[in-house]
């Protein structure tokens, strides 16, 4: 090889060794790069999965909606990431939170299930809310209505009332209600939204795998019924319901059931591809349909009173009481629901209660308001959960399940 070849491959040589040098040492920076870039496009990506799939419900920067929680505290952050997979996943049994897993219905893949677990645990919630304006998506503010059923509509003493959550419930859930790192917001619409009943069990009985203990050894039932109101009034004292000006007029009340009502829930109250049916509920109270015919719920729009008068309002909720909510219901005799509640005490009053209330460790509460349809409580009896097994026919079998729901469904009326 002459010399002239020699020097070249040797420059040629060390060109690429230089070559290697600086790809190396620049090489982690370009990956920090690549990553970050990656980020922000999944971040993007996340953000507009939030925007079309949960921000109508749980606000632009997951602040919360009328009875939907908030996502932008801490209490939510710092759940585990399969916590809040499952969540998203697989909805929450008994409240509005739909399953999102495409192989259950949804209309999310589980990476795209990731990506928005990524989301809410970043505390990007600046970047989401702009993200969301500019798609155009921030919802409109949800009007909330609460009523202190706890109290009967009588107005709560405060100062005992706050008084008792300082000294019980503060260290875990803020001075305030705020929420902390080991406990959830109190002072929000969402929980002014629950039932008197709900409450009472959760503040009584305490929610099974978390830490939060029932007080019905600590504080007298009275206590308790304080704590309730307050959660349920928090900056917003009780004001008694007016009564409607007018006698009400079931007659009245089926001319706008028809109207308002029966174009999506249908004229008997079997429900439809819009909305889901009202005839197999064993009962509604007047005040749970009216908050939500005022707040609005999933595709349901809300009705003001400029569009829907509270004469008008009271009619319809009367006549849908008497002549549509369980309508569809099996008429049991009182010897069925003996029946059933001999049956429900031999196998579910040990870990559901004795009347359906939940115990803080073994079941949650099977009389709640709404009730459950007899098919939830068929299909979950059935099928069982990641805590409790399902119960085949050949344990109970259909007939008796069916009167178990009979008597569960005559504790909700």
């Amino acid at each position: 090889m002459s010399g002239g070849l020699r020097r070249i491959g040797f420059v040629a040589t060390l060109a690429i060794a230089l070559i290697l040098i600086v790809n190396i040492v620049y090489e982690p920076e370009r990956q920090r790069r690549a990553a970050d870039a990656y980020g922000a496009l999944a971040l993007t990506g996340a953000i507009d999965l939030y925007a079309h799939s949960c921000a109508e419900c749980h606000g632009a920067a997951g602040e919360g909606l009328g009875s939907y929680p908030a996502l932008d505290q801490d209490f939510v952050r710092n759940r585990a990431a399969d916590d809040l997979r499952r969540t998203i996943a697989n909805g929450r049994y008994g409240t509005e939170m739909i399953a999102y897993d495409y192989d259950q219905g949804g209309t999310l893949t589980l990476p795209q299930i990731d990506t928005l677990v990524r989301l809410i645990q970043q505390d990007a919630w600046a970047a989401v809310a702009a993200r969301v304006d500019a798609l155009g998506l921030t919802p409109d503010e949800i009007l909330v209505t609460t009523a202190n059923t706890a109290t009967g509509g009588q107005a709560i003493d405060y100062n005992l009332a706050l008084s008792l959550f300082t000294t019980n419930c503060s260290e875990c859930h803020g001075e305030s209600g705020e929420g902390t790192f080991d406990a959830p917001q109190l002072n929000n619409a969402y929980v002014q939204s629950m039932t008197a009943d709900r409450l009472t069990t959760i503040v009584s009985s305490g929610v099974r795998n978390t830490d939060m203990a029932g007080f019905v050894t600590t504080l007298s039932p009275d206590e308790i019924g304080t704590l309730v109101g307050l959660l349920q009034t928090w900056g917003h004292p009780p004001q008694a319901a007016a009564a409607p000006a007018e006698p009400i007029s079931l007659e009245e009340g089926r001319v706008s059931f028809e109207a308002w009502c029966a174009p999506c829930h249908g004229l008997q109250g079997e429900g439809g591809s819009i909305a889901p049916s009202l005839n197999d509920f064993p009962s509604l109270p007047a005040d749970f349909i009216s908050s939500r015919v005022r707040s609005g719920s999933n595709a349901m729009p809300m009705f003001a009173e400029t569009d829907l008068p509270p004469a008008q309002l009271a009619s319809i909720i009367a006549y849908a009481q008497e002549s549509i909510i369980g309508s569809a219901l099996t008429q049991h005799s009182g010897e069925d629901v003996a029946r059933g509640d001999a049956l429900y005490q031999q196998f579910c009053a040990a870990c559901h209660g004795a009347r359906g209330e939940g115990t803080a460790s073994d079941g949650p509460p099977l009389v709640t308001i709404p009730p459950f349809r007899g098919s939830v409580i068929v299909s979950f009896t059935r099928l069982g959960s990641s805590l409790t097994p399902g119960i085949p026919p050949s344990t109970v079998s259909d007939a008796d399940l069916a009167l178990i729901v009979a008597y569960l469904h005559s504790l909700s009326k």
